[in-house]
């Protein structure tokens, strides 16, 4: 559930950018080609950007794809068109059931009401939903959201009417009154907030839940181990200097965002970045997210949306403690 759509008519070449760029830098057959790095627009994933920006991750080493939205990331990295990419828990989870070899790398960020449903002011309790349209982007993640939703609300899928539908068609159907609650994200989120719409429920209600991950390729990470653990050490770099620098950071982000520095830090207040060791206790040693992934499973194969139960573990490092060291 991860897209900005505006950018899509500028963002459409980028898959075969992808795979000539590449290739013209390895043509001197003097080193390995960058790594190909695939995301998606989402606030979260900004300090990959910020990182190239800043020189951390130079592009005869790594360059970053900009893609237009989540599930053409997610094409992307399943055809092996990216090396590397940002993806969510759902949509790994979805890869390895269909039988693609990965790697967690890090836990770019936890939802922490990033995510949510934005309802009509009519509507002011979760029992309101009864018998209400809400509409959702149908993806694993947007599906999630909704089951938890409706636990919330004690209610069943037939109380509700589903509408699938685009989170850029959001605003559209609210000034159209085609629905009544949308499960959706930032910077929709906001805009449907300046309609009118208030939120009724989101990812803060379900803590350490919802995350966005960097996945990289087995084979890539067998074959280019060091250079791709750089990526990682790299992004942690780039939190620190956004901790270190907050002003500078907000400034740059805003600036590529198109927005005011203001706006990207409202943006984020639903995101939390996990540090160093955050990650080490979330997909290190401490592999805290196989809890999350287990209950996430649960829901998607009674969803229907998942065919078997999917094993975490298998996809984390073993020895990530030693691939992030700085």
């Amino acid at each position: 559930m991860r897209s900005l759509p505006e950018r899509a008519a500028r963002s459409w070449l980028l898959p075969l950018v992808m795979f000539i760029l590449p290739l013209l830098t390895a043509c001197d057959g003097t080193h390995e080609p960058p790594l190909r790095i695939a995301s998606s627009p989402w606030p979260g994933y900004e300090p990959l950007y910020l990182a190239q920006e800043q020189g951390y991750l130079s592009e005869d080493k790594a360059q970053v794809f900009e893609l237009p939205s989540s599930d053409i990331t997610l094409e992307s990295f399943r055809n092996h068109s990216a090396d590397i990419a940002t993806l969510t828990l759902d949509e790994t989870l979805d890869l390895l059931q269909s039988g693609v070899g990965l790697r967690i790398l890090m836990v770019l960020d936890v939802s922490n009401g990033a995510d949510a449903v934005m309802a009509k002011p009519e509507i002011k309790r979760l029992s309101d939903l009864k018998g209400k349209r809400i509409a959702l982007l149908n993806i694993p993640l947007g599906v999630y959201m909704l089951s938890r939703t409706l636990d919330a609300a004690k209610l069943g899928r037939q109380d509700v009417t589903v509408i699938p539908s685009a989170e850029s068609k959001h605003e559209e159907m609210y000034r159209q009154g085609k629905a009544d609650a949308f499960i959706t994200f930032d910077p929709f989120k906001t805009r449907l907030a300046e309609m009118g719409a208030h939120v009724l429920f989101d990812s803060s209600d379900i803590p350490n839940e919802i995350f966005d991950l960097m996945v990289v390729h087995e084979d890539v990470y067998l074959k280019r181990r060091a250079a791709v653990c750089d990526v990682a050490r790299q992004w942690l770099r780039t939190l620190d200097y956004m901790q270190q620098s907050p002003d500078k950071a907000a400034a740059s982000i805003a600036k590529r965002l198109g927005a005011t520095p203001q706006e990207y830090l409202n943006m984020v207040k639903g995101i939390k970045t996990p540090t160093h060791e955050e990650n080490l206790m979330l997909i290190g040693a401490g592999r805290a997210i196989l809890h999350s992934a287990q209950q996430l499973n649960e829901v998607m194969m009674a969803e229907g949306q998942f065919k078997r139960s999917i094993e975490l573990a298998p996809a984390l490092i073993p020895d990530l403690q030693t691939c992030i060291k700085r």
